[in-house]
């Protein structure tokens, strides 16, 4: 009897190990089918291709899925394909542990054939016109395709290197794409109507008028009539540059657009604060606020923050008297190291350093040095008139706004030319 119970003992251990055998097998191949089917990498199209020479390549891509989900999207893809270039070139593709690669052969044949006449790279001026030298193409048959050549220009309106690009097709639906590069040199000789960099202080609301209104020397301008004047300029689709880009322009190195402007308001009085930043919000256009960091300058950054408004330098604490040129600012009278130490404070307070306001528009060249030195990108006087291209970028003048002007008077004082009225009132 005792010789049966362990008999019986040992087949039931054996079938259990048996099924557990199976259940280890079958989550196995359970585990190995979802990852097959849940995680991988494929390439969609061929894996060798071969092209004409700057035949142009659609690349089909390749499908990915994690977890069941499309990440196709997600794939890096790596390549040095030339088609301009005869030889054998690679498409990678990666996701995590998964890769794929996809071999491109170009050939020495163009078809069809799209040649360009003059240069394949060319140079020319910013601000000058550029003068196409002409291109031919002819698909496999020699019939004439040259007027069916499309031309992709760039703007050509920043110094550097630019391409335009030549695409022919043939009736079969093949593509030749080639380039020409353009290499845009800085120019500083052009003609243009400059650029106004606007001069305001101080905004109110004629509901509510400041006890100091008459004596600021007409340094408030009232609300309505600044909602007003930035209304007319999004009407007029103006473009409002960066102080960055105020510089490649100075430079000769950017093209602006004809209507652009650069608004500014001194001092950051809380007048513009309180009354000045709703309006900018309302009208959702950028000006600078120079401010004077000193006191509650550091304050007023942190309390007043808008998307509209970029807070630059107006000194830290030179905004003060106990100079003896111009209007008398202490700025002209300190060392260099005092200037400097004011600036690069003013810049921390303000987190930015991109441009400097003369405090009074005083300065002399040690001035206009020093606030190069702490590394500003421009600075701007009180004297009148347009930024041009060539102008010493620390000595920017601008154009004074006044309590009281009329609408036609700043359009009159910053539209280009062609586009001003006769009446200065």
């Amino acid at each position: 009897m005792m010789r049966k119970k362990h008999s019986s003992s040992r087949k039931r251990k054996m079938v259990v190990a048996v099924c557990l055998l199976a259940a280890v097998v079958l989550l196995g191949a359970g585990a190995i089918l979802y990852y097959q089917t849940q995680y991988y990498l494929i390439l969609n199209g061929e894996k060798k291709v071969e092209l004409n020479l700057c035949q142009v390549y659609e690349d089909p891509g390749v499908s990915a899925k994690r977890a069941g989900k499309d990440v196709s999207g997600q794939v890096k893809v790596n390549s040095d394909l030339n088609t301009e270039k005869p030889g054998t070139y690679k498409i990678t593709y990666s996701f995590g542990n998964l890769s794929a690669e996809r071999e491109i052969t170009v050939g020495d044949k163009m078809d069809p054939v799209l040649k360009l006449s003059g240069d394949n790279s060319m140079k020319v001026k910013l601000g000058e016109a550029f003068e196409e030298p002409g291109f031919s193409a002819e698909d496999s048959s020699g019939a004439q395709l040259s007027d069916q050549v499309k031309v992709e220009m760039p703007e050509l309106n920043k110094a550097g290197t630019s391409e335009i690009f030549y695409t022919v097709s043939d009736s079969s639906g093949k593509k030749t794409r080639v380039t020409r590069k353009v290499e845009v040199l800085p120019n500083t000789e052009y003609e243009t109507p400059g650029l106004p960099i606007c001069m305001f202080h101080y905004v109110y609301d004629e509901n509510d008028p400041p006890e100091d209104l008459y004596q600021r020397f007409g340094n408030y301008i009232e609300c309505h009539d600044l909602e007003e004047e930035l209304r007319w300029l999004k009407s007029e689709n103006y473009y409002f540059p960066t102080w960055t880009e105020v510089r490649d322009y100075v430079d000769g190195k950017l093209l602006l657009p004809e209507k652009s402007i650069v608004l500014c308001f001194d001092d950051g009085a809380k007048s513009f604060l309180k009354v000045g930043i709703p309006v900018l919000e309302k009208c959702q256009v950028p000006a600078t606020c120079f401010m004077i960091t000193t006191g509650k300058g550091a304050r007023k950054v942190r309390d007043y923050p808008s998307e509209y408004v970029s807070y630059q330098s107006h000194s830290d604490n030179m905004h003060r008297p106990g100079g003896t040129i111009g209007h008398g600012g202490i700025f002209t009278a300190l060392s260099e190291e005092e200037a400097l130490a004011d600036l690069k404070a003013s810049i921390e307070k303000c987190g930015s350093g991109d441009a400097f306001a003369y405090p009074y528009g005083d300065y002399t060249q040690q001035c206009r040095d020093a606030v190069e030195k702490a590394g500003f990108l421009c600075a701007v006087t009180t004297e009148g008139g347009k930024a041009k291209p060539g102008m010493d970028p620390m000595l920017l003048p601008r154009v004074r706004m006044s309590m009281g002007q009329t609408l036609q008077r700043f359009q009159n004082m910053v539209a280009p030319p062609a586009s001003q009225s006769g009446d200065q009132l």
